[in-house]
């Protein structure tokens, strides 16, 4: 039997017939995916979710990367990068280093896991839809894959002045992160929002009506479901049919993130102690070091992910508000395109502060050669979470809107 869904990008309603396992159903204005059939892959998430959180332990005991400079070695392990910038008083980029690529992935595992072996259908209903929005909400903010990209760039920054051998633990993040990515592109929220105990009845749309907004209908931010009232009857959030304030909010974040670019690029993001003579870093700096040595395409890759990557990031948050405000004509498609790209690589921006993160557990061989956090990092790394929230807050919807009438 046909259902009713509601586009969450651009507000089209589309009647779905059940789709066989494989299956996509896209939207026919903006082309974004809606809905997808069921997968029989319960037993592979699960399984590879437990070797995830067995790579991942395992990578926390054993040497991850050792440096040796004129005699002198440097081993760490992953749980020392946090520990050493906590010890030059980096408590925040300590703590955001252990969030993103330990805690937050280790305890998303250790969620799809029973969830996936039928836990929703058993368990009380209201902590069924905490676990559901906690994995909702967190998703967004794990950046395993970017540290593992931060180390390997971090390796070619030094290995002309060292040598640098990978431990154990490194092929274990490795094959963590692999299995961590396999598992997250196949959870399927929609399916496991299904799960959860209560029937949700179809509501009846006119076919002469094209939009959830004309209909007087509102589509849940949380759990997707489409429905006439005011409280989700399926997660119980506040639902609207477009966010208050949703345009102002963004433009203050992205203000917010525009002003901390400036001290972020400005200020050293790490010192170079060499002899006890400090030689400061900044970003651009960084990346002409990277240009003289040879190393171009890891110098065009921080160029872009840090200094070009943030700014056009901000500039089309602020032209997506500006067009959501205005009755100008304006191609909706392109604009729709450029959200979906912006939200995608602008957490890729934390390269830069992993990359830091890195250098600074790796060398410290005292007086010889020891690399220090700058507050630049601090700066950088606030600059690319208020960004990530304009992005994650952005309804995409009101660039289609006819009206820009918000509830």
């Amino acid at each position: 039997m046909a259902f009713t869904l509601a586009c969450p990008h651009c507000d089209q309603l589309i009647r779905v017939s059940p789709l066989r396992a494989a299956q996509q159903a896209h939207c026919p204005t903006c082309h974004c995916v809606v809905d997808k059939g069921p997968q029989q892959n319960n037993d592979t998430i699960v399984a590879l979710s437990i070797a995830a959180i067995v790579f991942l332990l395992s990578a926390l005991f054993y040497p991850f990367i050792s440096f040796s400079n004129q005699g002198l070695n440097q081993t760490i392990s992953l749980l020392d990068a946090a520990k050493i910038l906590i010890q030059f008083d980096s408590l925040l980029l300590g703590i955001l280093l252990d969030l993103t690529i330990i805690a937050l992935p280790f305890f998303l595992l250790s969620l799809y896991i029973p969830l996936h072996m039928g836990l929703l259908s058993i368990m009380p209903k209201h902590w069924g839809i905490i676990l559901l929005k906690l994995i909702r909400h967190l998703r967004p903010w794990v950046m395993c894959e970017i540290f593992l990209i931060g180390v390997l760039i971090s390796m070619i920054k030094i290995m002309a002045m060292a040598d640098v051998a990978f431990g154990l633990s490194f092929w274990s993040f490795l094959a963590f992160v692999i299995c961590y990515l396999y598992v997250s592109s196949k959870v399927n929220e929609a399916a496991l929002w299904q799960q959860v105990p209560g029937t949700i009845h179809p509501l009846p749309v006119e076919s002469s009506i094209n939009r959830a907004k004309d209909a007087n209908l509102r589509l849940c931010n949380t759990c997707f479901l489409l429905t006439d009232q005011r409280q989700c009857p399926r997660c119980n959030s506040k639902v609207r049919v477009r966010t208050k304030n949703n345009i102002e909010n963004v433009v203050a974040l992205s203000v917010c993130s525009l002003i901390l670019y400036i001290p972020a690029n400005v200020l050293p993001i790490m010192h170079t102690w060499v002899f006890n003579q400090n030689e400061p870093s900044t970003i651009l700096a960084g990346v002409a070091t990277l240009w003289q040595i040879g190393s171009y395409p890891i110098a065009i890759i921080i160029f872009i992910a840090s200094i070009i990557i943030p700014i056009a990031k901000l500039m089309v948050l602020f032209w997506l508000c500006y067009i959501a405000k205005n009755t100008k004509f304006y191609n909706q498609h392109q604009a729709n395109r450029l959200y979906l790209i912006t939200e995608f690589i602008g957490r890729w921006s934390m390269i830069d502060v992993f990359v830091v993160t890195i250098l600074v557990a790796l060398v410290q061989l005292g007086a010889l050669m020891s690399i220090t956090p700058g507050v630049g990092a601090i700066f950088f790394a606030g600059m690319v979470i208020t960004s990530m929230l304009a992005a994650i807050i952005f309804d995409p919807r009101l660039v289609w809107d006819k009206q820009r009438d918000i509830e």
